[in-house]
């Protein structure tokens, strides 16, 4: 359902059509959700000119909740400069996913306009098949030294450029990167700023190899109830994390 407020009535042709007239302060305003229903019901061109009129970040947060194809049709009527604008605000998982349903040419141009430290992000994730934990993970996450305090925690959360919303746990990882604890957010807001993470972390923690298949990693967050997932190496290092929203976008394509 679009509010009434958001909608204006013009003739622009024989047919009456509705168009939407909003302007960028007041569709902002609404969950991307709701913006990304409104680009689904839109001409290719009305899509294109609401998506250059809004903001990057708002942009990249509604094209992640349109469906797959559409998201394709969508991108590939922008210009690589303005496509590359919109794509380095999404999650990387996100924006890995979207370049590979683009025709190579495509993705490279828009690979090319973007700021080499996202670029970089995204180029390593479309390394990964896609139906593995790799492929659904993002590299969007908080992790700070196993030696750290809650204090360190709070200023790495602070500092984080991300969507903070999705973060759920803090990790902990030792000189090498390797995983060594997850904190989870809760015990960090009720503990002391003195307080060493590693008293907080978990007693055990659960984790996937990077080219597990995604079924496997459904069934962890299912038997599990979790939150988030991290993903680690042959190595023991953490590469990523796989979020829940990760698995319910694949949960829903199976069907």
């Amino acid at each position: 359902m679009i509010p009434w407020e958001f909608v204006d009535l013009i003739e622009v042709d024989p047919a009456r059509r509705v168009k939407l007239n909003i302007e960028h302060e007041r569709l902002a305003q609404l969950h991307p959700s709701d913006i990304a229903d409104i680009l689904e019901d839109l001409a290719p061109a009305e899509r294109e000119a609401i998506l250059t009129s809004l903001d990057e970040e708002v942009a990249a947060e509604a094209l992640e909740e349109v469906e797959p194809k559409l998201q394709k049709s969508m991108v590939e009527g922008l210009t690589s400069e303005v496509a590359a604008g919109i794509v380095e605000e999404m999650d990387p998982s996100a924006a890995a996913d979207l370049l590979a349903e683009l025709p190579g040419s495509r993705s490279e141009a828009i690979l090319e306009e973007m700021d080499p430290e996202e670029r970089q992000e995204v180029e390593e994730l479309l390394e990964f098949r896609e139906d593995s934990a790799a492929g659904r993970m993002t590299t969007a996450y908080v992790a700070v030294p196993q030696t750290a305090t809650v204090a360190d925690g709070i200023q790495a959360l602070r500092d984080f450029e991300g969507d903070i919303e999705s973060i759920t746990e803090i990790y902990l990882v030792d000189e090498g990167e390797i995983l060594k604890g997850v904190v989870p957010l809760a015990r960090i807001v009720l503990a002391k700023p003195e307080t060493r993470l590693d008293v907080l972390a978990e007693p055990q923690f659960i984790s996937t190899e990077a080219d597990a298949h995604q079924q496997q990693v459904a069934e962890l967050f299912d038997k599990y109830n979790l939150r988030a997932l991290p993903v680690l190496n042959e190595e023991g290092k953490l590469v990523g994390v796989v979020e829940a929203d990760h698995v319910i976008s694949f949960l829903r394509q199976g069907r």
